[in-house]
C-alpha cells in the first residue's frame, strides 16, 4: 500500500476503509491501511468524515 494508490482511489470518490482496502490491496492488512491513512491525515493529504465514516482526498 502506498500513498499514491490511496490518493488515486480517493480521487474518484470518498470511501470507507474496507472499500478502500478492497480497491488498492484486497489481501492487505486493514490495520496497515489505517496507520497509513492516519499518517496521511496528519500530513493534510486526506480527511475523515466522522459522521459518514468516509475517507476523502484533500483537494
Amino acid at each position: 500500500m502506498t500513498e499514491e494508490k490511496v490518493l488515486k482511489a480517493l480521487a474518484e470518490k470518498p470511501l470507507k476503509i474496507y472499500a478502500l482496502r478492497m480497491r488498492i490491496a484486497p489481501s492487505g492488512s486493514e490495520e496497515e491501511l489505517h496507520a497509513l491513512l492516519m499518517r496521511m491525515r496528519d500530513a493534510g493529504k486526506v480527511k475523515f468524515n466522522i459522521n459518514s465514516g468516509l475517507w476523502s482526498a484533500v483537494s
